[in-house]
């Protein structure tokens, strides 16, 4: 399982931790019900799991996020694993597994799915959650940015065949296509405020895909992406200087076949 590391630090992380609740609500989550996370990060979902009761288990590829999650929510299971094929160790049968901004990243959009729902038990339910195409203003600006500062974004393509439409439909029917039934998806709207300053150090750190396209470039590359960003945030600076940025997200869940 790649993932870019966009909903992992910093300020992202709070922003991807914005779709938690609608994820876990459309999953119908229970007190006492065993929960696999799967691309948990540092702890969003495990923690909103936990507080709500669940019996929690949380799996990612980077030990660092494991360590923070341990750390985070003391009384889950953390394991270091990767979709599609997530180690013995997991286990199955699981009441829920959620994968929170995970299928964006994954090579094989298909295969990950496919391996979430069979991590669940009989009737057990599953809920997902990705950015959707075209995006909010909350992920456009990055686009926008790289395009006035004229650097080419990082190139993204899956193989034929294995990419899913970024909308309630698509993600929907990757959904169905695991095997999994009553099948819902929605969109989520919110919209995420944060200082500038925060926002703009994700991209000089190397996070996500802004990250990488800015360090690959030299110094005159980076002033002219730093720049575009001012420029471009301006028109979503606030009178408390802050961004005020609309972002949406989609939103599936499904059940497994009794």
């Amino acid at each position: 399982m790649g993932r870019d590391g966009g909903c992992v630090r910093g300020d992202l992380r709070r922003l991807c931790a914005r779709a938690v609740p609608a994820l876990l609500d459309d999953a119908a989550v229970r007190p006492g019900e065993a929960l696999l996370d799967v691309g948990t990060g540092p702890e969003p979902v495990a923690r909103a799991a936990a507080d709500r009761g669940c019996a929690v288990t949380g799996v990612d590829p980077d030990p660092e996020m494991v360590a923070l999650a341990r750390a985070a929510v003391p009384g889950a299971r953390f394991l270091v694993g990767a979709l599609p094929r997530l180690p013995s160790a997991v286990g199955s049968g699981f009441d829920v597994v959620t994968a929170n901004f995970v299928l964006n990243h994954v090579g094989d959009p298909p295969a990950a799915a496919a391996a979430l729902a069979g991590a669940a038990r009989p009737a057990g339910r599953v809920a997902v959650s990705v950015w959707p195409a075209p995006p909010g203003p909350a992920q456009q600006l990055w686009a926008d940015v790289l395009d006035r500062a004229g650097v080419a974004p990082a190139a993204t393509a899956l193989p034929e065949g294995r990419d899913f439409a970024r909308t309630p439909d698509g993600l929907g029917a990757l959904l169905t296509a695991s095997g999994l039934e009553q099948v819902r998806a929605r969109e989520v709207g919110f919209v995420h405020v944060a200082p500038p300053d925060l926002w703009w150090s994700a991209v000089t750190r190397g996070v996500a895909s802004i990250g990488a396209a800015y360090r690959r470039q030299d110094g005159a590359g980076r002033e002219a992406v730093r720049r575009a960003f001012v420029d471009l945030a301006a028109g979503y600076t606030g009178r408390d200087g802050l961004l005020h940025l609309p972002a949406r997200a989609v939103v599936a869940s499904g059940r497994v076949t009794a």
